[in-house]
Formats: structure tokens, C-alpha cells, sequence
């Protein structure tokens, strides 16, 4: 199970395995006998370690001067976009050394709620000029090749985020990451020493002077280096694959 869900359908006594402490405290209130081990997703190490070509800023037309906001994931309430979006805006003025990068599908044309909030997402994203930059969907397999780009990965989740993959790749990557604290990210991501923490209750101010502040710590690399670190001792696919066939294995056999 990756993510939250009622589980009416499900026995009592039902064996689940689920990627962070967040979701097997979930399941665990509805289904108190039920057998639930975490097995978290991971990242292929080979990848963010090996000698790939990544996308350039000069690509992009951003200068080695700017600072990049980067925002990967999907354009929708949920996640939070529309509200970082808005916080950008408050700071492009005062701040003409800053630039968002935004990954994710934001074409949605119907007249649905999800084709509402992705034109208010157009409609700052126009409003930003050149200040902000939308690359679209990029494909998973090459997600590796864009979070160089970043100095700085925001996640700015407004529902209970059961794992997050952008947070992990991110890290892998050797980025500092500000994220939301609701859901499992915290599992990973700890304050000041694997990454940041978006403060409570979340507003187009307070992601502001969130990211102002986290720009400007001294230990901004050394806790990136942490993030990285961390992960690749505790997310590799490896090390996943093991703790799932070690699940199973107690399970079955």
C-alpha cells in the first residue's frame, strides 16, 4: 500500500506492506490486528552515481548568479504548487537572483476543479515572465537528469504525504530539500540535519521566509551532503529489495 485510504474491503488480520511509519500507523487505526511491516521505496544508486549528462542551466537560459527554486510533482491541490507559486511571486520582486523551476503536467484544460487550480498555475507562471520556468511531464527515468538544476527542492505537500519519491531523489541528488511536515516526509527528512522543514501553518508568506531563511544557512551544503548520505545508506534498491524478500521470507517460509 503507497497510499492512505480507507480500508473497508480489507480483513482484520490482513499481511501489508507499506513505505513509512506514517501510512502503518494509519492502517494500524483501522485494522489493529493486521500483520503490517515498512518496506519504503528506494532509488537506484547506479544512477545519481554514474557519469550522466544532466540538463544545463544555460539550457534554460539561467545564469550560474541565480538561485533555483525547483518544484517537481503533480499540479494539483494536494501538492501544493499553486501555494509555492504564490509565495515566488511575493519574493521575485525583492529578490531578482531567484528563479522557480516547476516539473509537472499543467495543461488541464477542462472546467474541473483540477483544470481550475492548473489556471491559476498558468496565470502566475505568465504573470512571472521568465522568473519562472514550466518544463512540463518529464518522464520518470529522466527525473535524475533535472534536480541538478536546483539549489534549493520545495515540497510543499498540503495533504498527509504518505513517502514522496521527489524528496528521496532529491536528496540522492545532493539537494537540500524544505518540505511539508504532514505525512511520513519528516521520516526522512529531519530538521537541520537531512533537510528542511516548511513551518506550520503553511501561507504564501511563511513558504517566503522559509526559503529566504533555508538560502541563507551556513550548513545548507553539509546538511545536503546528510540528506544524501542518508539516503543512499538507508533507500538504495538494494537495500530495499532485501528488506522486502526478508519480509516475505519471514512471512511465508
Amino acid at each position: 500500500m503507497h497510499n492512505a485510504f480507507e480500508p473497508k474491503l480489507l480483513e482484520q488480520n490482513v499481511k501489508m506492506i507499506v513505505p513509512s511509519l506514517y501510512l502503518k500507523k494509519y492502517y494500524q487505526s483501522y485494522l489493529a490486528n493486521a500483520d503490517i511491516e515498512i518496506v519504503p521505496n528506494g532509488i537506484d544508486l547506479e544512477t545519481y552515481q554514474s557519469n550522466f549528462q544532466p540538463i544545463t542551466r544555460s539550457e534554460l537560459n539561467i545564469s550560474p548568479e541565480e538561485k533555483i527554486i525547483f518544484y517537481a510533482g503533480r499540479i494539483v491541490p494536494d501538492k501544493g504548487i499553486l501555494l509555492l507559486m504564490q509565495s515566488f511571486e511575493k519574493l521575485a520582486a525583492a529578490h531578482k537572483n531567484l528563479k522557480l523551476v516547476v516539473i509537472g503536467d499543467y495543461t488541464e484544460m477542462s472546467k474541473s476543479d483540477k483544470g481550475a487550480y492548473q489556471r491559476n498555475v498558468r496565470e502566475i507562471a505568465k504573470r512571472l515572465k521568465d522568473r519562472c520556468i514550466m518544463l512540463g511531464s518529464i518522464p520518470p527515468e529522466k527525473m535524475h537528469c533535472y534536480y541538478p538544476l536546483a539549489d534549493l527542492v520545495v515540497i510543499p505537500s498540503q495533504f498527509q504525504e504518505p513517502f514522496c519519491m521527489v524528496a528521496i531523489e532529491a536528496m540522492g541528488a545532493g539537494k537540500p530539500v524544505l518540505v511539508s511536515t504532514r505525512g511520513g516526509m519528516t521520516e526522512f527528512v529531519k530538521e537541520n540535519t537531512t533537510g528542511f522543514h516548511l513551518k506550520e501553518p503553511m501561507t504564501a508568506d511563511s513558504i517566503s521566509s522559509d526559503i529566504l531563511k533555508t538560502l541563507a544557512n551556513p550548513e545548507l551544503t553539509a546538511v545536503a551532503k546528510q540528506g544524501q548520505d542518508f539516503v543512499f545508506e538507508h533507500y538504495s534498491w538494494d537495500g530495499v529489495t532485501q528488506r522486502f524478500e526478508e519480509v516475505i521470507h519471514n512471512w511465508f517460509e
